[in-house]
């Protein structure tokens, strides 16, 4: 238990550093159980163990949904096979790879791994009471399931694994295999989690109904004439080469994001990956052709686009039909619009 205990505080320790580092990283502990078929050799007799201990392991990274784990777990069983005094036990290290199906704003994510590495045994011995003590390579593949009640803290059930090993393979013991399975609690750090929703604007107060648009708040159409206005003063002249006022962000649009008005959305800067969607106005380009908040654009007619202000600068001289290229999650598509004369 005080190993256990050790582990923990130190994996709490790396999952600091990580997370300020941005590096994706699942971690999980909790209670495991470990069904061994003992083999027959000349120091041990065939015999089926059921232990009980404890498991841990941590994910780190995150490429193309692929993450290298450490999984470290520990079992005892207190007199085995009625042998008073006989403690048979084992501790395992093992590392490999695990594909993890969902991405980091997932509510439910299963993953599958494989490990390797080292199991190190105290297993009955023919004269009690007393134990053998090996060690042995170990093999292990499965997987589990992680239900996420919060951003970063979640229930697993699993890993589930089978498990080989060949203790006393120099003493004329066969290849034996095991059946382990686990549960806990999950945690996982750094990585990106995207945007939340934004709320949507509030209603103006007026008593005339006006519509004003949160991307464009100069565009205002008004229903009810102004009464200090007479019905037959004509309208102010505005000049047709006056410029529009300057752009006012509202509190609810990011302060790194930027309005791109052909697409009716606030894009914001992806580490020069592309432009992701913030915000989208109800009923403009993006909302029609069904472009979502968390999006990443990352081409335009085919042509790359890094930033926000490269996604505009392609848009300032397009019209009618455009190819749009974008990432959802793990996902890429290309998805047609039509735009009008700027």
């Amino acid at each position: 238990m005080r190993k256990f205990v050790h582990i923990a505080l130190a994996a709490l320790f790396l999952l600091g550093i990580s997370s300020a580092q941005s590096i994706p990283v699942d971690f999980s502990a909790g209670y495991s159980y470990l069904s061994y078929n003992q083999p027959f050799s000349s120091q041990t007799p065939s015999e089926q163990l059921k232990l009980n201990g404890w498991d841990f392991s941590a994910a780190f990274g995150r490429f193309h949904r692929f993450s290298v784990e450490a999984n470290i777990s520990g079992h005892t069983l207190s007199d085995c096979a009625n042998a008073i005094g006989a403690t048979c036990n084992n501790v395992s290290y093992m590392f490999g790879p695990r594909y993890t199906y969902g991405d980091r704003s997932s509510r439910i994510t299963v993953f599958v791994h494989g490990l390797f590495g080292q199991d190190r045994a105290n297993l009955l011995g023919d004269a009690p009471p007393g134990t053998v003590p090996d060690t042995s390579m170990a093999f292990g593949g499965g997987g589990g399931v992680d239900y996420w009640l919060f951003r970063h803290i979640g229930i697993q059930a699993g890993p589930f694994d089978y498990i080989y090993t060949n203790h006393l393979n120099n003493s004329g013991a066969t290849s034996e295999g095991g059946l382990r399975a686990a549960g806990g609690i999950a945690f996982r750090f750094g990585g990106n989690f995207g945007p939340s929703e934004p709320k949507a604007p509030k209603e103006p107060k007026a008593k005339s109904e006006s519509h004003r648009s949160w991307i464009r708040p100069w565009h205002k159409t008004t229903t009810e004439r102004p009464e200090t206005q007479p019905a037959s003063q004509p309208a102010p002249q505005v000049a047709r080469n006056a410029a529009p006022p300057a752009v006012v962000v509202p509190g609810t649009v990011p302060s790194h994001g930027m309005a791109i008005h052909s697409l009716g959305l606030v894009a914001g800067p992806q580490e020069f990956d592309g432009a992701k969607i913030l915000l989208i106005e109800p009923g403009g380009v993006a909302d029609m052709a069904s472009l979502h908040v968390g999006d990443l654009i990352k081409a335009v007619d085919g042509k790359a686009v890094r930033t926000p202000m490269e996604l505009a600068a392609e848009l300032s001289d397009k019209t009618g039909k455009v190819r749009i290229g974008i990432q959802r999650g793990d996902f890429s598509t290309e998805t047609l619009i039509l735009l009008g004369a700027h």
